[in-house]
């Protein structure tokens, strides 16, 4: 690593943008992206900005600060960009934020694709209502791909109140944390 961009933005997907236009054009990154809070960035470097970034990443880059300058002028790109020379104070001090700092998780798709998928699932969703089941043995699915057995105990439109059938505590699952709930069905004796 000879040199770190700081690239900072309002969209995650202007970041996501910006990160691909940086490696066609050459520059070539020392790992992956890295996620950190816009205000200590902000703290760090002193100086306060008129906009106000909701996303920020620290990318290790391998070539020199006046290649990767050079590059970067170049270009047209959708966020702030600030590099960092392997000889500032700073580079030291970011270079060692960069080990422990979680990887950027970036989306996948453009953001035309993302839009039409969310407008298909929205004239394809109807509301439904779960209050009916409210105390009764459910099967929550959740995205990650884990199945939990349990008793639905409160459902509303942030999520639902879950109690598992183990005996653990209580969760509250968000409905972005849930891919479906399973009502076992009842048995005619």
């Amino acid at each position: 690593m000879k040199s770190i961009a700081i690239v900072r933005a309002t969209d995650i997907l202007k970041i996501r943008s910006t990160l691909l236009e940086m490696n066609r054009a050459g520059i070539e990154f020392d790992g992956g992206p890295k996620e950190i809070n816009p205000a200590s960035v902000e703290k760090v470097l002193s100086r306060p900005t008129e906009k106000n970034y909701e996303f920020c990443s620290l990318v290790p880059i391998m070539q020199d600060y006046d290649f990767s300058r050079g590059i970067i002028k170049a270009l047209t790109l959708y966020s702030e960009v600030l590099l960092i020379d392997e000889s500032s104070e700073l580079f030291s001090r970011f270079s060692r934020l960069i080990q422990v700092l979680p990887d950027l998780d970036l989306p996948d798709q453009p953001y035309k694709e993302i839009k039409k998928q969310i407008t298909a699932l929205q004239e394809k969703t109807t509301s439904v209502y779960l209050g009916v089941f409210v105390n009764k043995k459910v099967q929550l699915h959740t995205i990650s791909g884990k199945v939990n057995d349990g008793i639905l105990r409160n459902a509303d439109p942030i999520g639902v109140f879950f109690e598992p059938q183990d005996g653990s505590s209580p969760v509250f699952f968000t409905w972005h944390d849930i891919k479906k709930i399973v009502i076992p069905r009842e048995e005619k004796g």
